[in-house]
């Protein structure tokens, strides 16, 4: 497998220069000449396919980061690679709208190909020709002013009959622009302040909105039309979702089946997320993120329980991460503090602060005896009065793992080693490892601050015949193998930065 390319275009391929001299031969004996060095070099011995494959790549470049100063350089190489190139519709396929030298000549040599067409600029619009060639168009992805979007699909969008991915941008600087196109064989749709008629989109596997105002939002209505038509739906982005009138029906008596999401992401009010997944049904795997201001229980969010949980599943998650302004149920068996969102089955980030409302509603939101790892981000700790967090660790009866970022600990440390009212004598009985710190983080003053309390921790859970089994200290200011002989004397197992010690220090 192919993983890494270098063509050298500076230099003829049998790597030699002609001088002064060699100059004055001939045109015609010099190109033969320059042909039997070219086919002396290594690479000359790779097949046709072979090259053609590594010229695909290089078109790649064109329309990725990588941009080549010298476009198609590689045609200009030798009339072996030249030939390879012209013969070859594929590496044609891409036509780039703004860049009119040769768009013309790239839709010549494409023949019969199917066509992508962008625009790396909203500048320099070309389509005269490209209205004779609608019907090979199978994916069009632009970023083009709103006259020069509107004049393109005046030409091409009557003709659309094979087009399966459909993105659209117009610069944020004026209204949405509205598009009266038909939409037959659209599987991928992105649209970015770009309206269409939604009546014509069915069958559609991903969508994506952004950018629109009320007047141009899919109402609530369309949007579950829009799902009816689409039941194999894998992905849905709705990005500031703010559709005109909305109507909560109350009396909602069929909800569509979406059982093949893999990814949905909604950004919006309230209001508006319960009416558009009050109408959905959700496979337990799919990854929910939802965006919105709240300040309220999530029992009035979700009251009949998250969305994903209406078909009678449970979450298949073990893992909670409260942050300030956010909070996952993450996958189990994934790492501690991974960033990795397609770990994540849900979350919700907003605005306001979070972490209270979570303590109130966690047990709503799922069963709670399924969690056995409770990640605290950076401060979160400061948000959540005691019997909030009395309330949270009270219900979490399963839970084995704690992983605290930067917070203040007090509180915290004082619940995890008060005796409570019989016949529950400490929170969390099943608690056997704490950490402290992300491995990468750096936690200024803590054994002056913490350390003590630790110990005093660990010793209460010890002689309550609940033991903690591991504590982990990353890169925590002050934690040494002098600093925790006490607690090591408890403790069976202490992890210090990535160095773990049984019962010592290597």
């Amino acid at each position: 497998m192919l993983t890494t390319i270098h063509l050298d275009f500076k230099m003829p391929l049998g790597g030699v220069a002609f001088t002064a001299e060699e100059a004055c031969i001939p045109a015609a004996t010099r190109s033969l000449l320059r042909s039997m060095l070219n086919d002396l070099a290594p690479i000359s011995s790779l097949p046709a396919e072979i090259l053609e494959h590594i010229f695909d790549f290089c078109v790649s470049w064109l329309y990725g980061y990588l941009k080549p100063k010298h476009c198609l350089a590689w045609t200009q190489v030798c009339f072996s690679w030249r030939k390879i190139s012209f013969n070859s519709s594929r590496l044609w396929q891409r036509i780039d709208l703004c860049n009119p030298r040769y768009a013309d000549q790239f839709l010549l040599r494409s023949k019969e190909a199917p066509l992508s067409v962008v625009s790396t600029s909203p500048l320099k619009l070309t389509t005269d020709n490209l209205a004779l060639h609608a019907a090979r168009l199978q994916s069009i992805d632009v970023f083009l002013f709103s006259d020069d979007m509107t004049h393109l699909f005046s030409s091409i969008g009557s003709r659309l009959i094979n087009l399966t991915h459909l993105s659209l941008k117009v610069p944020p600087t004026s209204s949405p622009l509205f598009l009266d196109i038909p939409l037959p064989c659209v599987r991928r749709l992105v649209l970015d302040c770009v309206a269409v008629p939604w009546n014509n989109c069915l069958d559609l596997t991903h969508l994506s909105l952004r950018g629109l105002d009320p007047e141009s939002c899919p109402s609530i209505s369309q949007l579950y039309q829009l799902f009816a038509r689409s039941p194999y739906l894998e992905s849905i982005r709705l990005e500031n979702l703010v559709p005109k009138n909305l109507v909560l029906d109350v009396n909602l008596t069929q909800s569509f089946p979406l059982l093949h999401l893999k990814d949905v992401v909604i950004s919006s009010e309230p209001l508006v997320i319960i009416a558009l997944l009050n109408g959905v049904l959700l496979s337990a795997s799919t990854r929910l993120q939802l965006y919105f201001s709240f300040s309220q229980s999530l029992r009035s969010i979700f009251p009949h329980r998250i969305p994903q949980m209406k078909i009678g599943h449970r979450l298949d998650a073990s893992t909670v991460r409260l942050s300030r302004h956010s909070m996952r149920f993450i996958l189990n068996k994934t790492q501690r503090w991974s960033e990795d969102l397609s770990r994540s089955l849900f979350s919700i980030s907003s605005a306001s602060h979070v972490a209270i409302h979570i303590c109130e509603s966690i047990h709503h939101l799922l069963n709670a005896s399924r969690i056995t790892s409770l990640e605290l981000n950076t401060g979160v700790l400061f948000d959540i009065p005691y019997h909030h967090m009395h309330r949270l660790l009270a219900t979490l009866t399963h839970l084995e793992t704690l992983s605290i970022a930067f917070n203040d600990l007090e509180e915290i440390l004082k619940l995890l080693s008060a005796v409570q009212p019989p016949p529950v004598h400490l929170l969390c009985p099943r608690l056997l490892e704490i950490t402290f710190s992300k491995p990468a983080d750096m936690w200024w003053q803590f054994a002056d601050r913490w350390l003590d309390s630790i110990i005093d921790l660990a010793r209460v859970r010890q002689h309550h015949s609940l033991p903690i089994h591991t504590f982990g200290f990353f890169q925590c200011h002050g934690v040494s193998p002098a600093t925790v002989e006490k607690l090591q004397e408890i403790v069976p197992l202490v992890k210090v930065s990535e160095v773990i010690a049984k019962r010592g220090y290597y």
